[in-house]
């Protein structure tokens, strides 16, 4: 995951559960978030509506283990908060490649 975004020249800063996902929000900020787990102290829903409430216009990205998490929890959860997409890392490989390819031709 994280070779996959530094690959497309993103700036990666890690935690390592929701909570401090949420205190380093508030301290700094971010085009997006990538959720791809948040721990124990915090559940994903917790996670992505405490984000939201920080920054409620950035990008959230969920990525899950599966090809379609469209019926799922993780789904509904997408649905539900604007600005939230759910992939799989093949999914968001062809989303960064996408954003590569526009930003090339910015340039």
């Amino acid at each position: 995951m994280e070779k996959c975004l530094a690959g497309a020249s993103c700036v990666v800063t890690k935690v390592s559960d929701g909570d401090r996902a949420v205190n380093k929000m508030r301290g700094e900020i971010f085009d997006a978030a990538v959720v791809v787990s948040t721990g124990k102290e915090m559940d994903l829903a917790e996670t992505v509506f405490n984000l939201r409430d920080i920054r409620s216009s950035m990008e959230i990205v969920i990525v899950t283990d599966c090809a379609d998490a469209s019926e799922s929890v993780i789904g509904k959860i997408a649905v539900t908060v604007p600005n939230t997409i759910t992939l799989n890392l093949h999914g968001l490989e062809v989303l960064l490649e996408a954003f590569r390819g526009t930003s090339a031709r910015k340039d």
